[in-house]
């Protein structure tokens, strides 16, 4: 079944925020849970997803400034604060009531009594390119894993995230997402980040695993790979001999990504551009143009067919065509 098939608006469903399920008309293909003591309630597919399905599509709940202009830090959290609770004392009893049955930490990440400013601290997102962050009631239900099987997606053309299979999903399995951290870390720092910032203990599967089969030493050669990738792609003019050995390294840590469960169109699109810039730049024009292919679909997966990212792509493809 071709994507653009696959990825068809449904009906909202009838929740405080707007929540779109893209599969299925009348019923969620997903559903709530009680996933476990420490993680608490889940969602989970009652469904069968394919890697690139949009599984739902949620407008924010409450939308805050990132941050404001104030004389001092203080003043500054005292801004936030009450942006926070205003917007809080707007919504619908049972609007309120949803926001405070999800979870609450310090910025210490220790466990507080539920309010308004904690439950939006712990559970908001930064937009990307967006001056606001926004609670969005259902994705907040979503766990993580360091392993994720599904990724998140701000359309600023929507003003919804997406929430799209970073792989196939068979039916009872939990939707996990990622909460960080941004870069590829050995399991020990992977669980201090995440044990400061949410106040919790990680025990993923790929946590669980730790440095068996060489888990934690193929994370951080993935890191070294890709921050020396995006230096060297940004580099200008190579020659063909080092336009080998980059892309090497950009087949290297994209094998690396699979072998850790991190093969899905987030996580490698930005790899398939930089092979697309070093083909560029080393006049390779076909393999420019399939490694900009390979973009194309990663992004499809990850932002949608009708995404900005993935129209601009298919035109520079067609100005491919078009100059042969």
């Amino acid at each position: 079944m071709e994507k653009a098939d696959r990825l068809r608006d449904k009906s909202n469903f009838e929740q405080p925020s707007a929540v779109t399920d893209l599969l299925h008309k009348h019923e969620s293909s997903f559903e709530m849970f009680d996933a476990t003591l420490a993680s608490g309630k889940g969602l989970r597919a009652v469904v069968a997803y394919k890697q690139g399905d949009e599984i739902m599509r949620e407008t924010a709940i409450m939308r805050i400034p990132n941050s404001q202009p104030a004389a001092s830090r203080e003043a500054a959290e005292q801004l936030h604060k009450n942006a926070i609770q205003r917007a809080y004392n707007s919504l619908h009893h049972e609007s309120q009531k949803s926001v405070m049955a999800l979870a609450s930490c310090n910025e210490d990440g220790t466990d507080v009594a539920r309010t308004p400013q904690g439950v939006y601290d712990t559970n908001s997102f930064r937009l990307e390119n967006d001056p606001k962050g926004g609670l969005f009631l259902t994705i907040a239900r979503i766990n993580h894993s360091c392993r994720p099987n599904v990724t998140h997606f701000w359309s600023p053309r929507l003003q919804q995230k997406l929430i799209f299979a970073a792989r196939d999903i068979d039916i009872g399995e939990e939707l996990l997402t990622i909460y960080g951290p941004g870069q590829c870390m050995a399991t020990k720092c992977r669980r201090e980040y995440l044990n400061e910032r949410f106040s919790f203990e990680c025990n993923c599967e790929m946590c669980r695993e730790g440095n068996a089969n060489g888990g934690d030493e193929k994370m951080l050669e993935i890191q070294a790979l890709q921050e020396d990738i995006a230096m060297q792609s940004s580099s200008g003019l190579v020659s063909t001999t080092d336009a080998e050995g980059q892309l090497a390294s950009v087949t290297t840590c994209l094998a690396l990504m699979k072998e850790q469960g991190l093969g899905g169109g987030a996580f490698t699109k930005s790899l398939f551009h930089h092979g697309y810039d070093i083909c560029l730049a080393a006049g390779d024009y076909d393999g420019a143009r399939s490694y900009l292919n390979s973009e194309l679909t990663a992004v499809m997966d990850s932002e949608g067919v009708h995404s900005t990212k993935a129209i601009e792509i298919e035109e520079a493809l067609k100005n491919f065509h078009d100059t042969e």
